[in-house]
């Protein structure tokens, strides 16, 4: 593999959780449980910034007034009773893997909690190739950089040798503190500028891309 880096810590939620895709997946689970119809995917994440209640009334157009509120309440239910859930962002999956196979040390580093955390790689069987973490709570919160110096001590690497992936501007920031160089993924559209402005090396809205640019084999798909 011929690029620089020989650790890549990335973030959890937004950059390997898909926290809108567990939306979306209750959402057509829900629906399809109430007789409503099915959802479509690509359809449904246009409509994330208008909230809950109007993103239904875009992708269930012709339900009744009652059958929106049922839908909605459904969707909350579950969301509270079935909290251990994850969803990965497309393509998250593979590309990890992938990175795991061309031996390339991998870590987390996130805000979210250690426990937290610790039960979300389990669910998703990712604890088997994530064997370092740094979590808030553990260490001083992002864009503090002490969680990505952690993790390089642990793996005996320095910046030039890490690399950050992660979807918010405190992620670059972290990076940039210590002098590692990062990238952005911005896999709802919203915040390319941000991540840019923040120090992002570059931001892409599809793992393909970002295999692409870790010059994985080419026979990796990403998806």
């Amino acid at each position: 593999m011929s690029n620089p880096y020989q650790l890549i810590v990335f973030d959890w939620e937004g950059t390997i959780s898909d926290t809108l895709g567990l939306i979306l997946h209750t959402v057509a689970t829900e629906a399809h449980t109430l007789g409503f119809g099915d959802v479509d995917p690509y359809q449904a994440r246009q409509y994330v910034d208008l909230g809950l209640a109007q993103a239904l009334r875009k992708l269930f157009p012709h339900l009744l007034l009652t059958q929106h509120e049922q839908l909605i309440q459904a969707v909350q239910r579950a969301m509270i009773t079935r909290p251990t859930e994850v969803c990965l962002i497309p393509g998250a999956r593979e590309t990890i893997q992938a990175i795991h196979d061309a031996h390339i040390d991998l870590a987390i580093a996130s805000n979210k909690g250690q426990h937290s955390l610790a039960r979300a790689l389990h669910t998703t069987g990712l604890d088997s190739v994530f064997k370092v973490t740094r979590c808030a709570g553990q260490v001083p919160a992002k864009p503090n950089p002490q969680m990505i110096e952690e993790i390089m001590e642990v793996f005996g690497q320095n910046p030039s040798t890490t690399l950050m992936i992660g979807d918010s501007a405190t992620d670059m920031e972290m990076a940039k503190n210590c002098n590692v160089t990062a990238i952005g993924v911005d896999f709802y559209h919203q915040s390319k500028e941000i991540l840019k402005a923040a120090g992002a090396l570059e931001v892409f809205d599809d793992y393909q891309l970002v295999a692409q640019f870790l010059k994985l084999p080419q026979e990796f798909k990403g998806v």
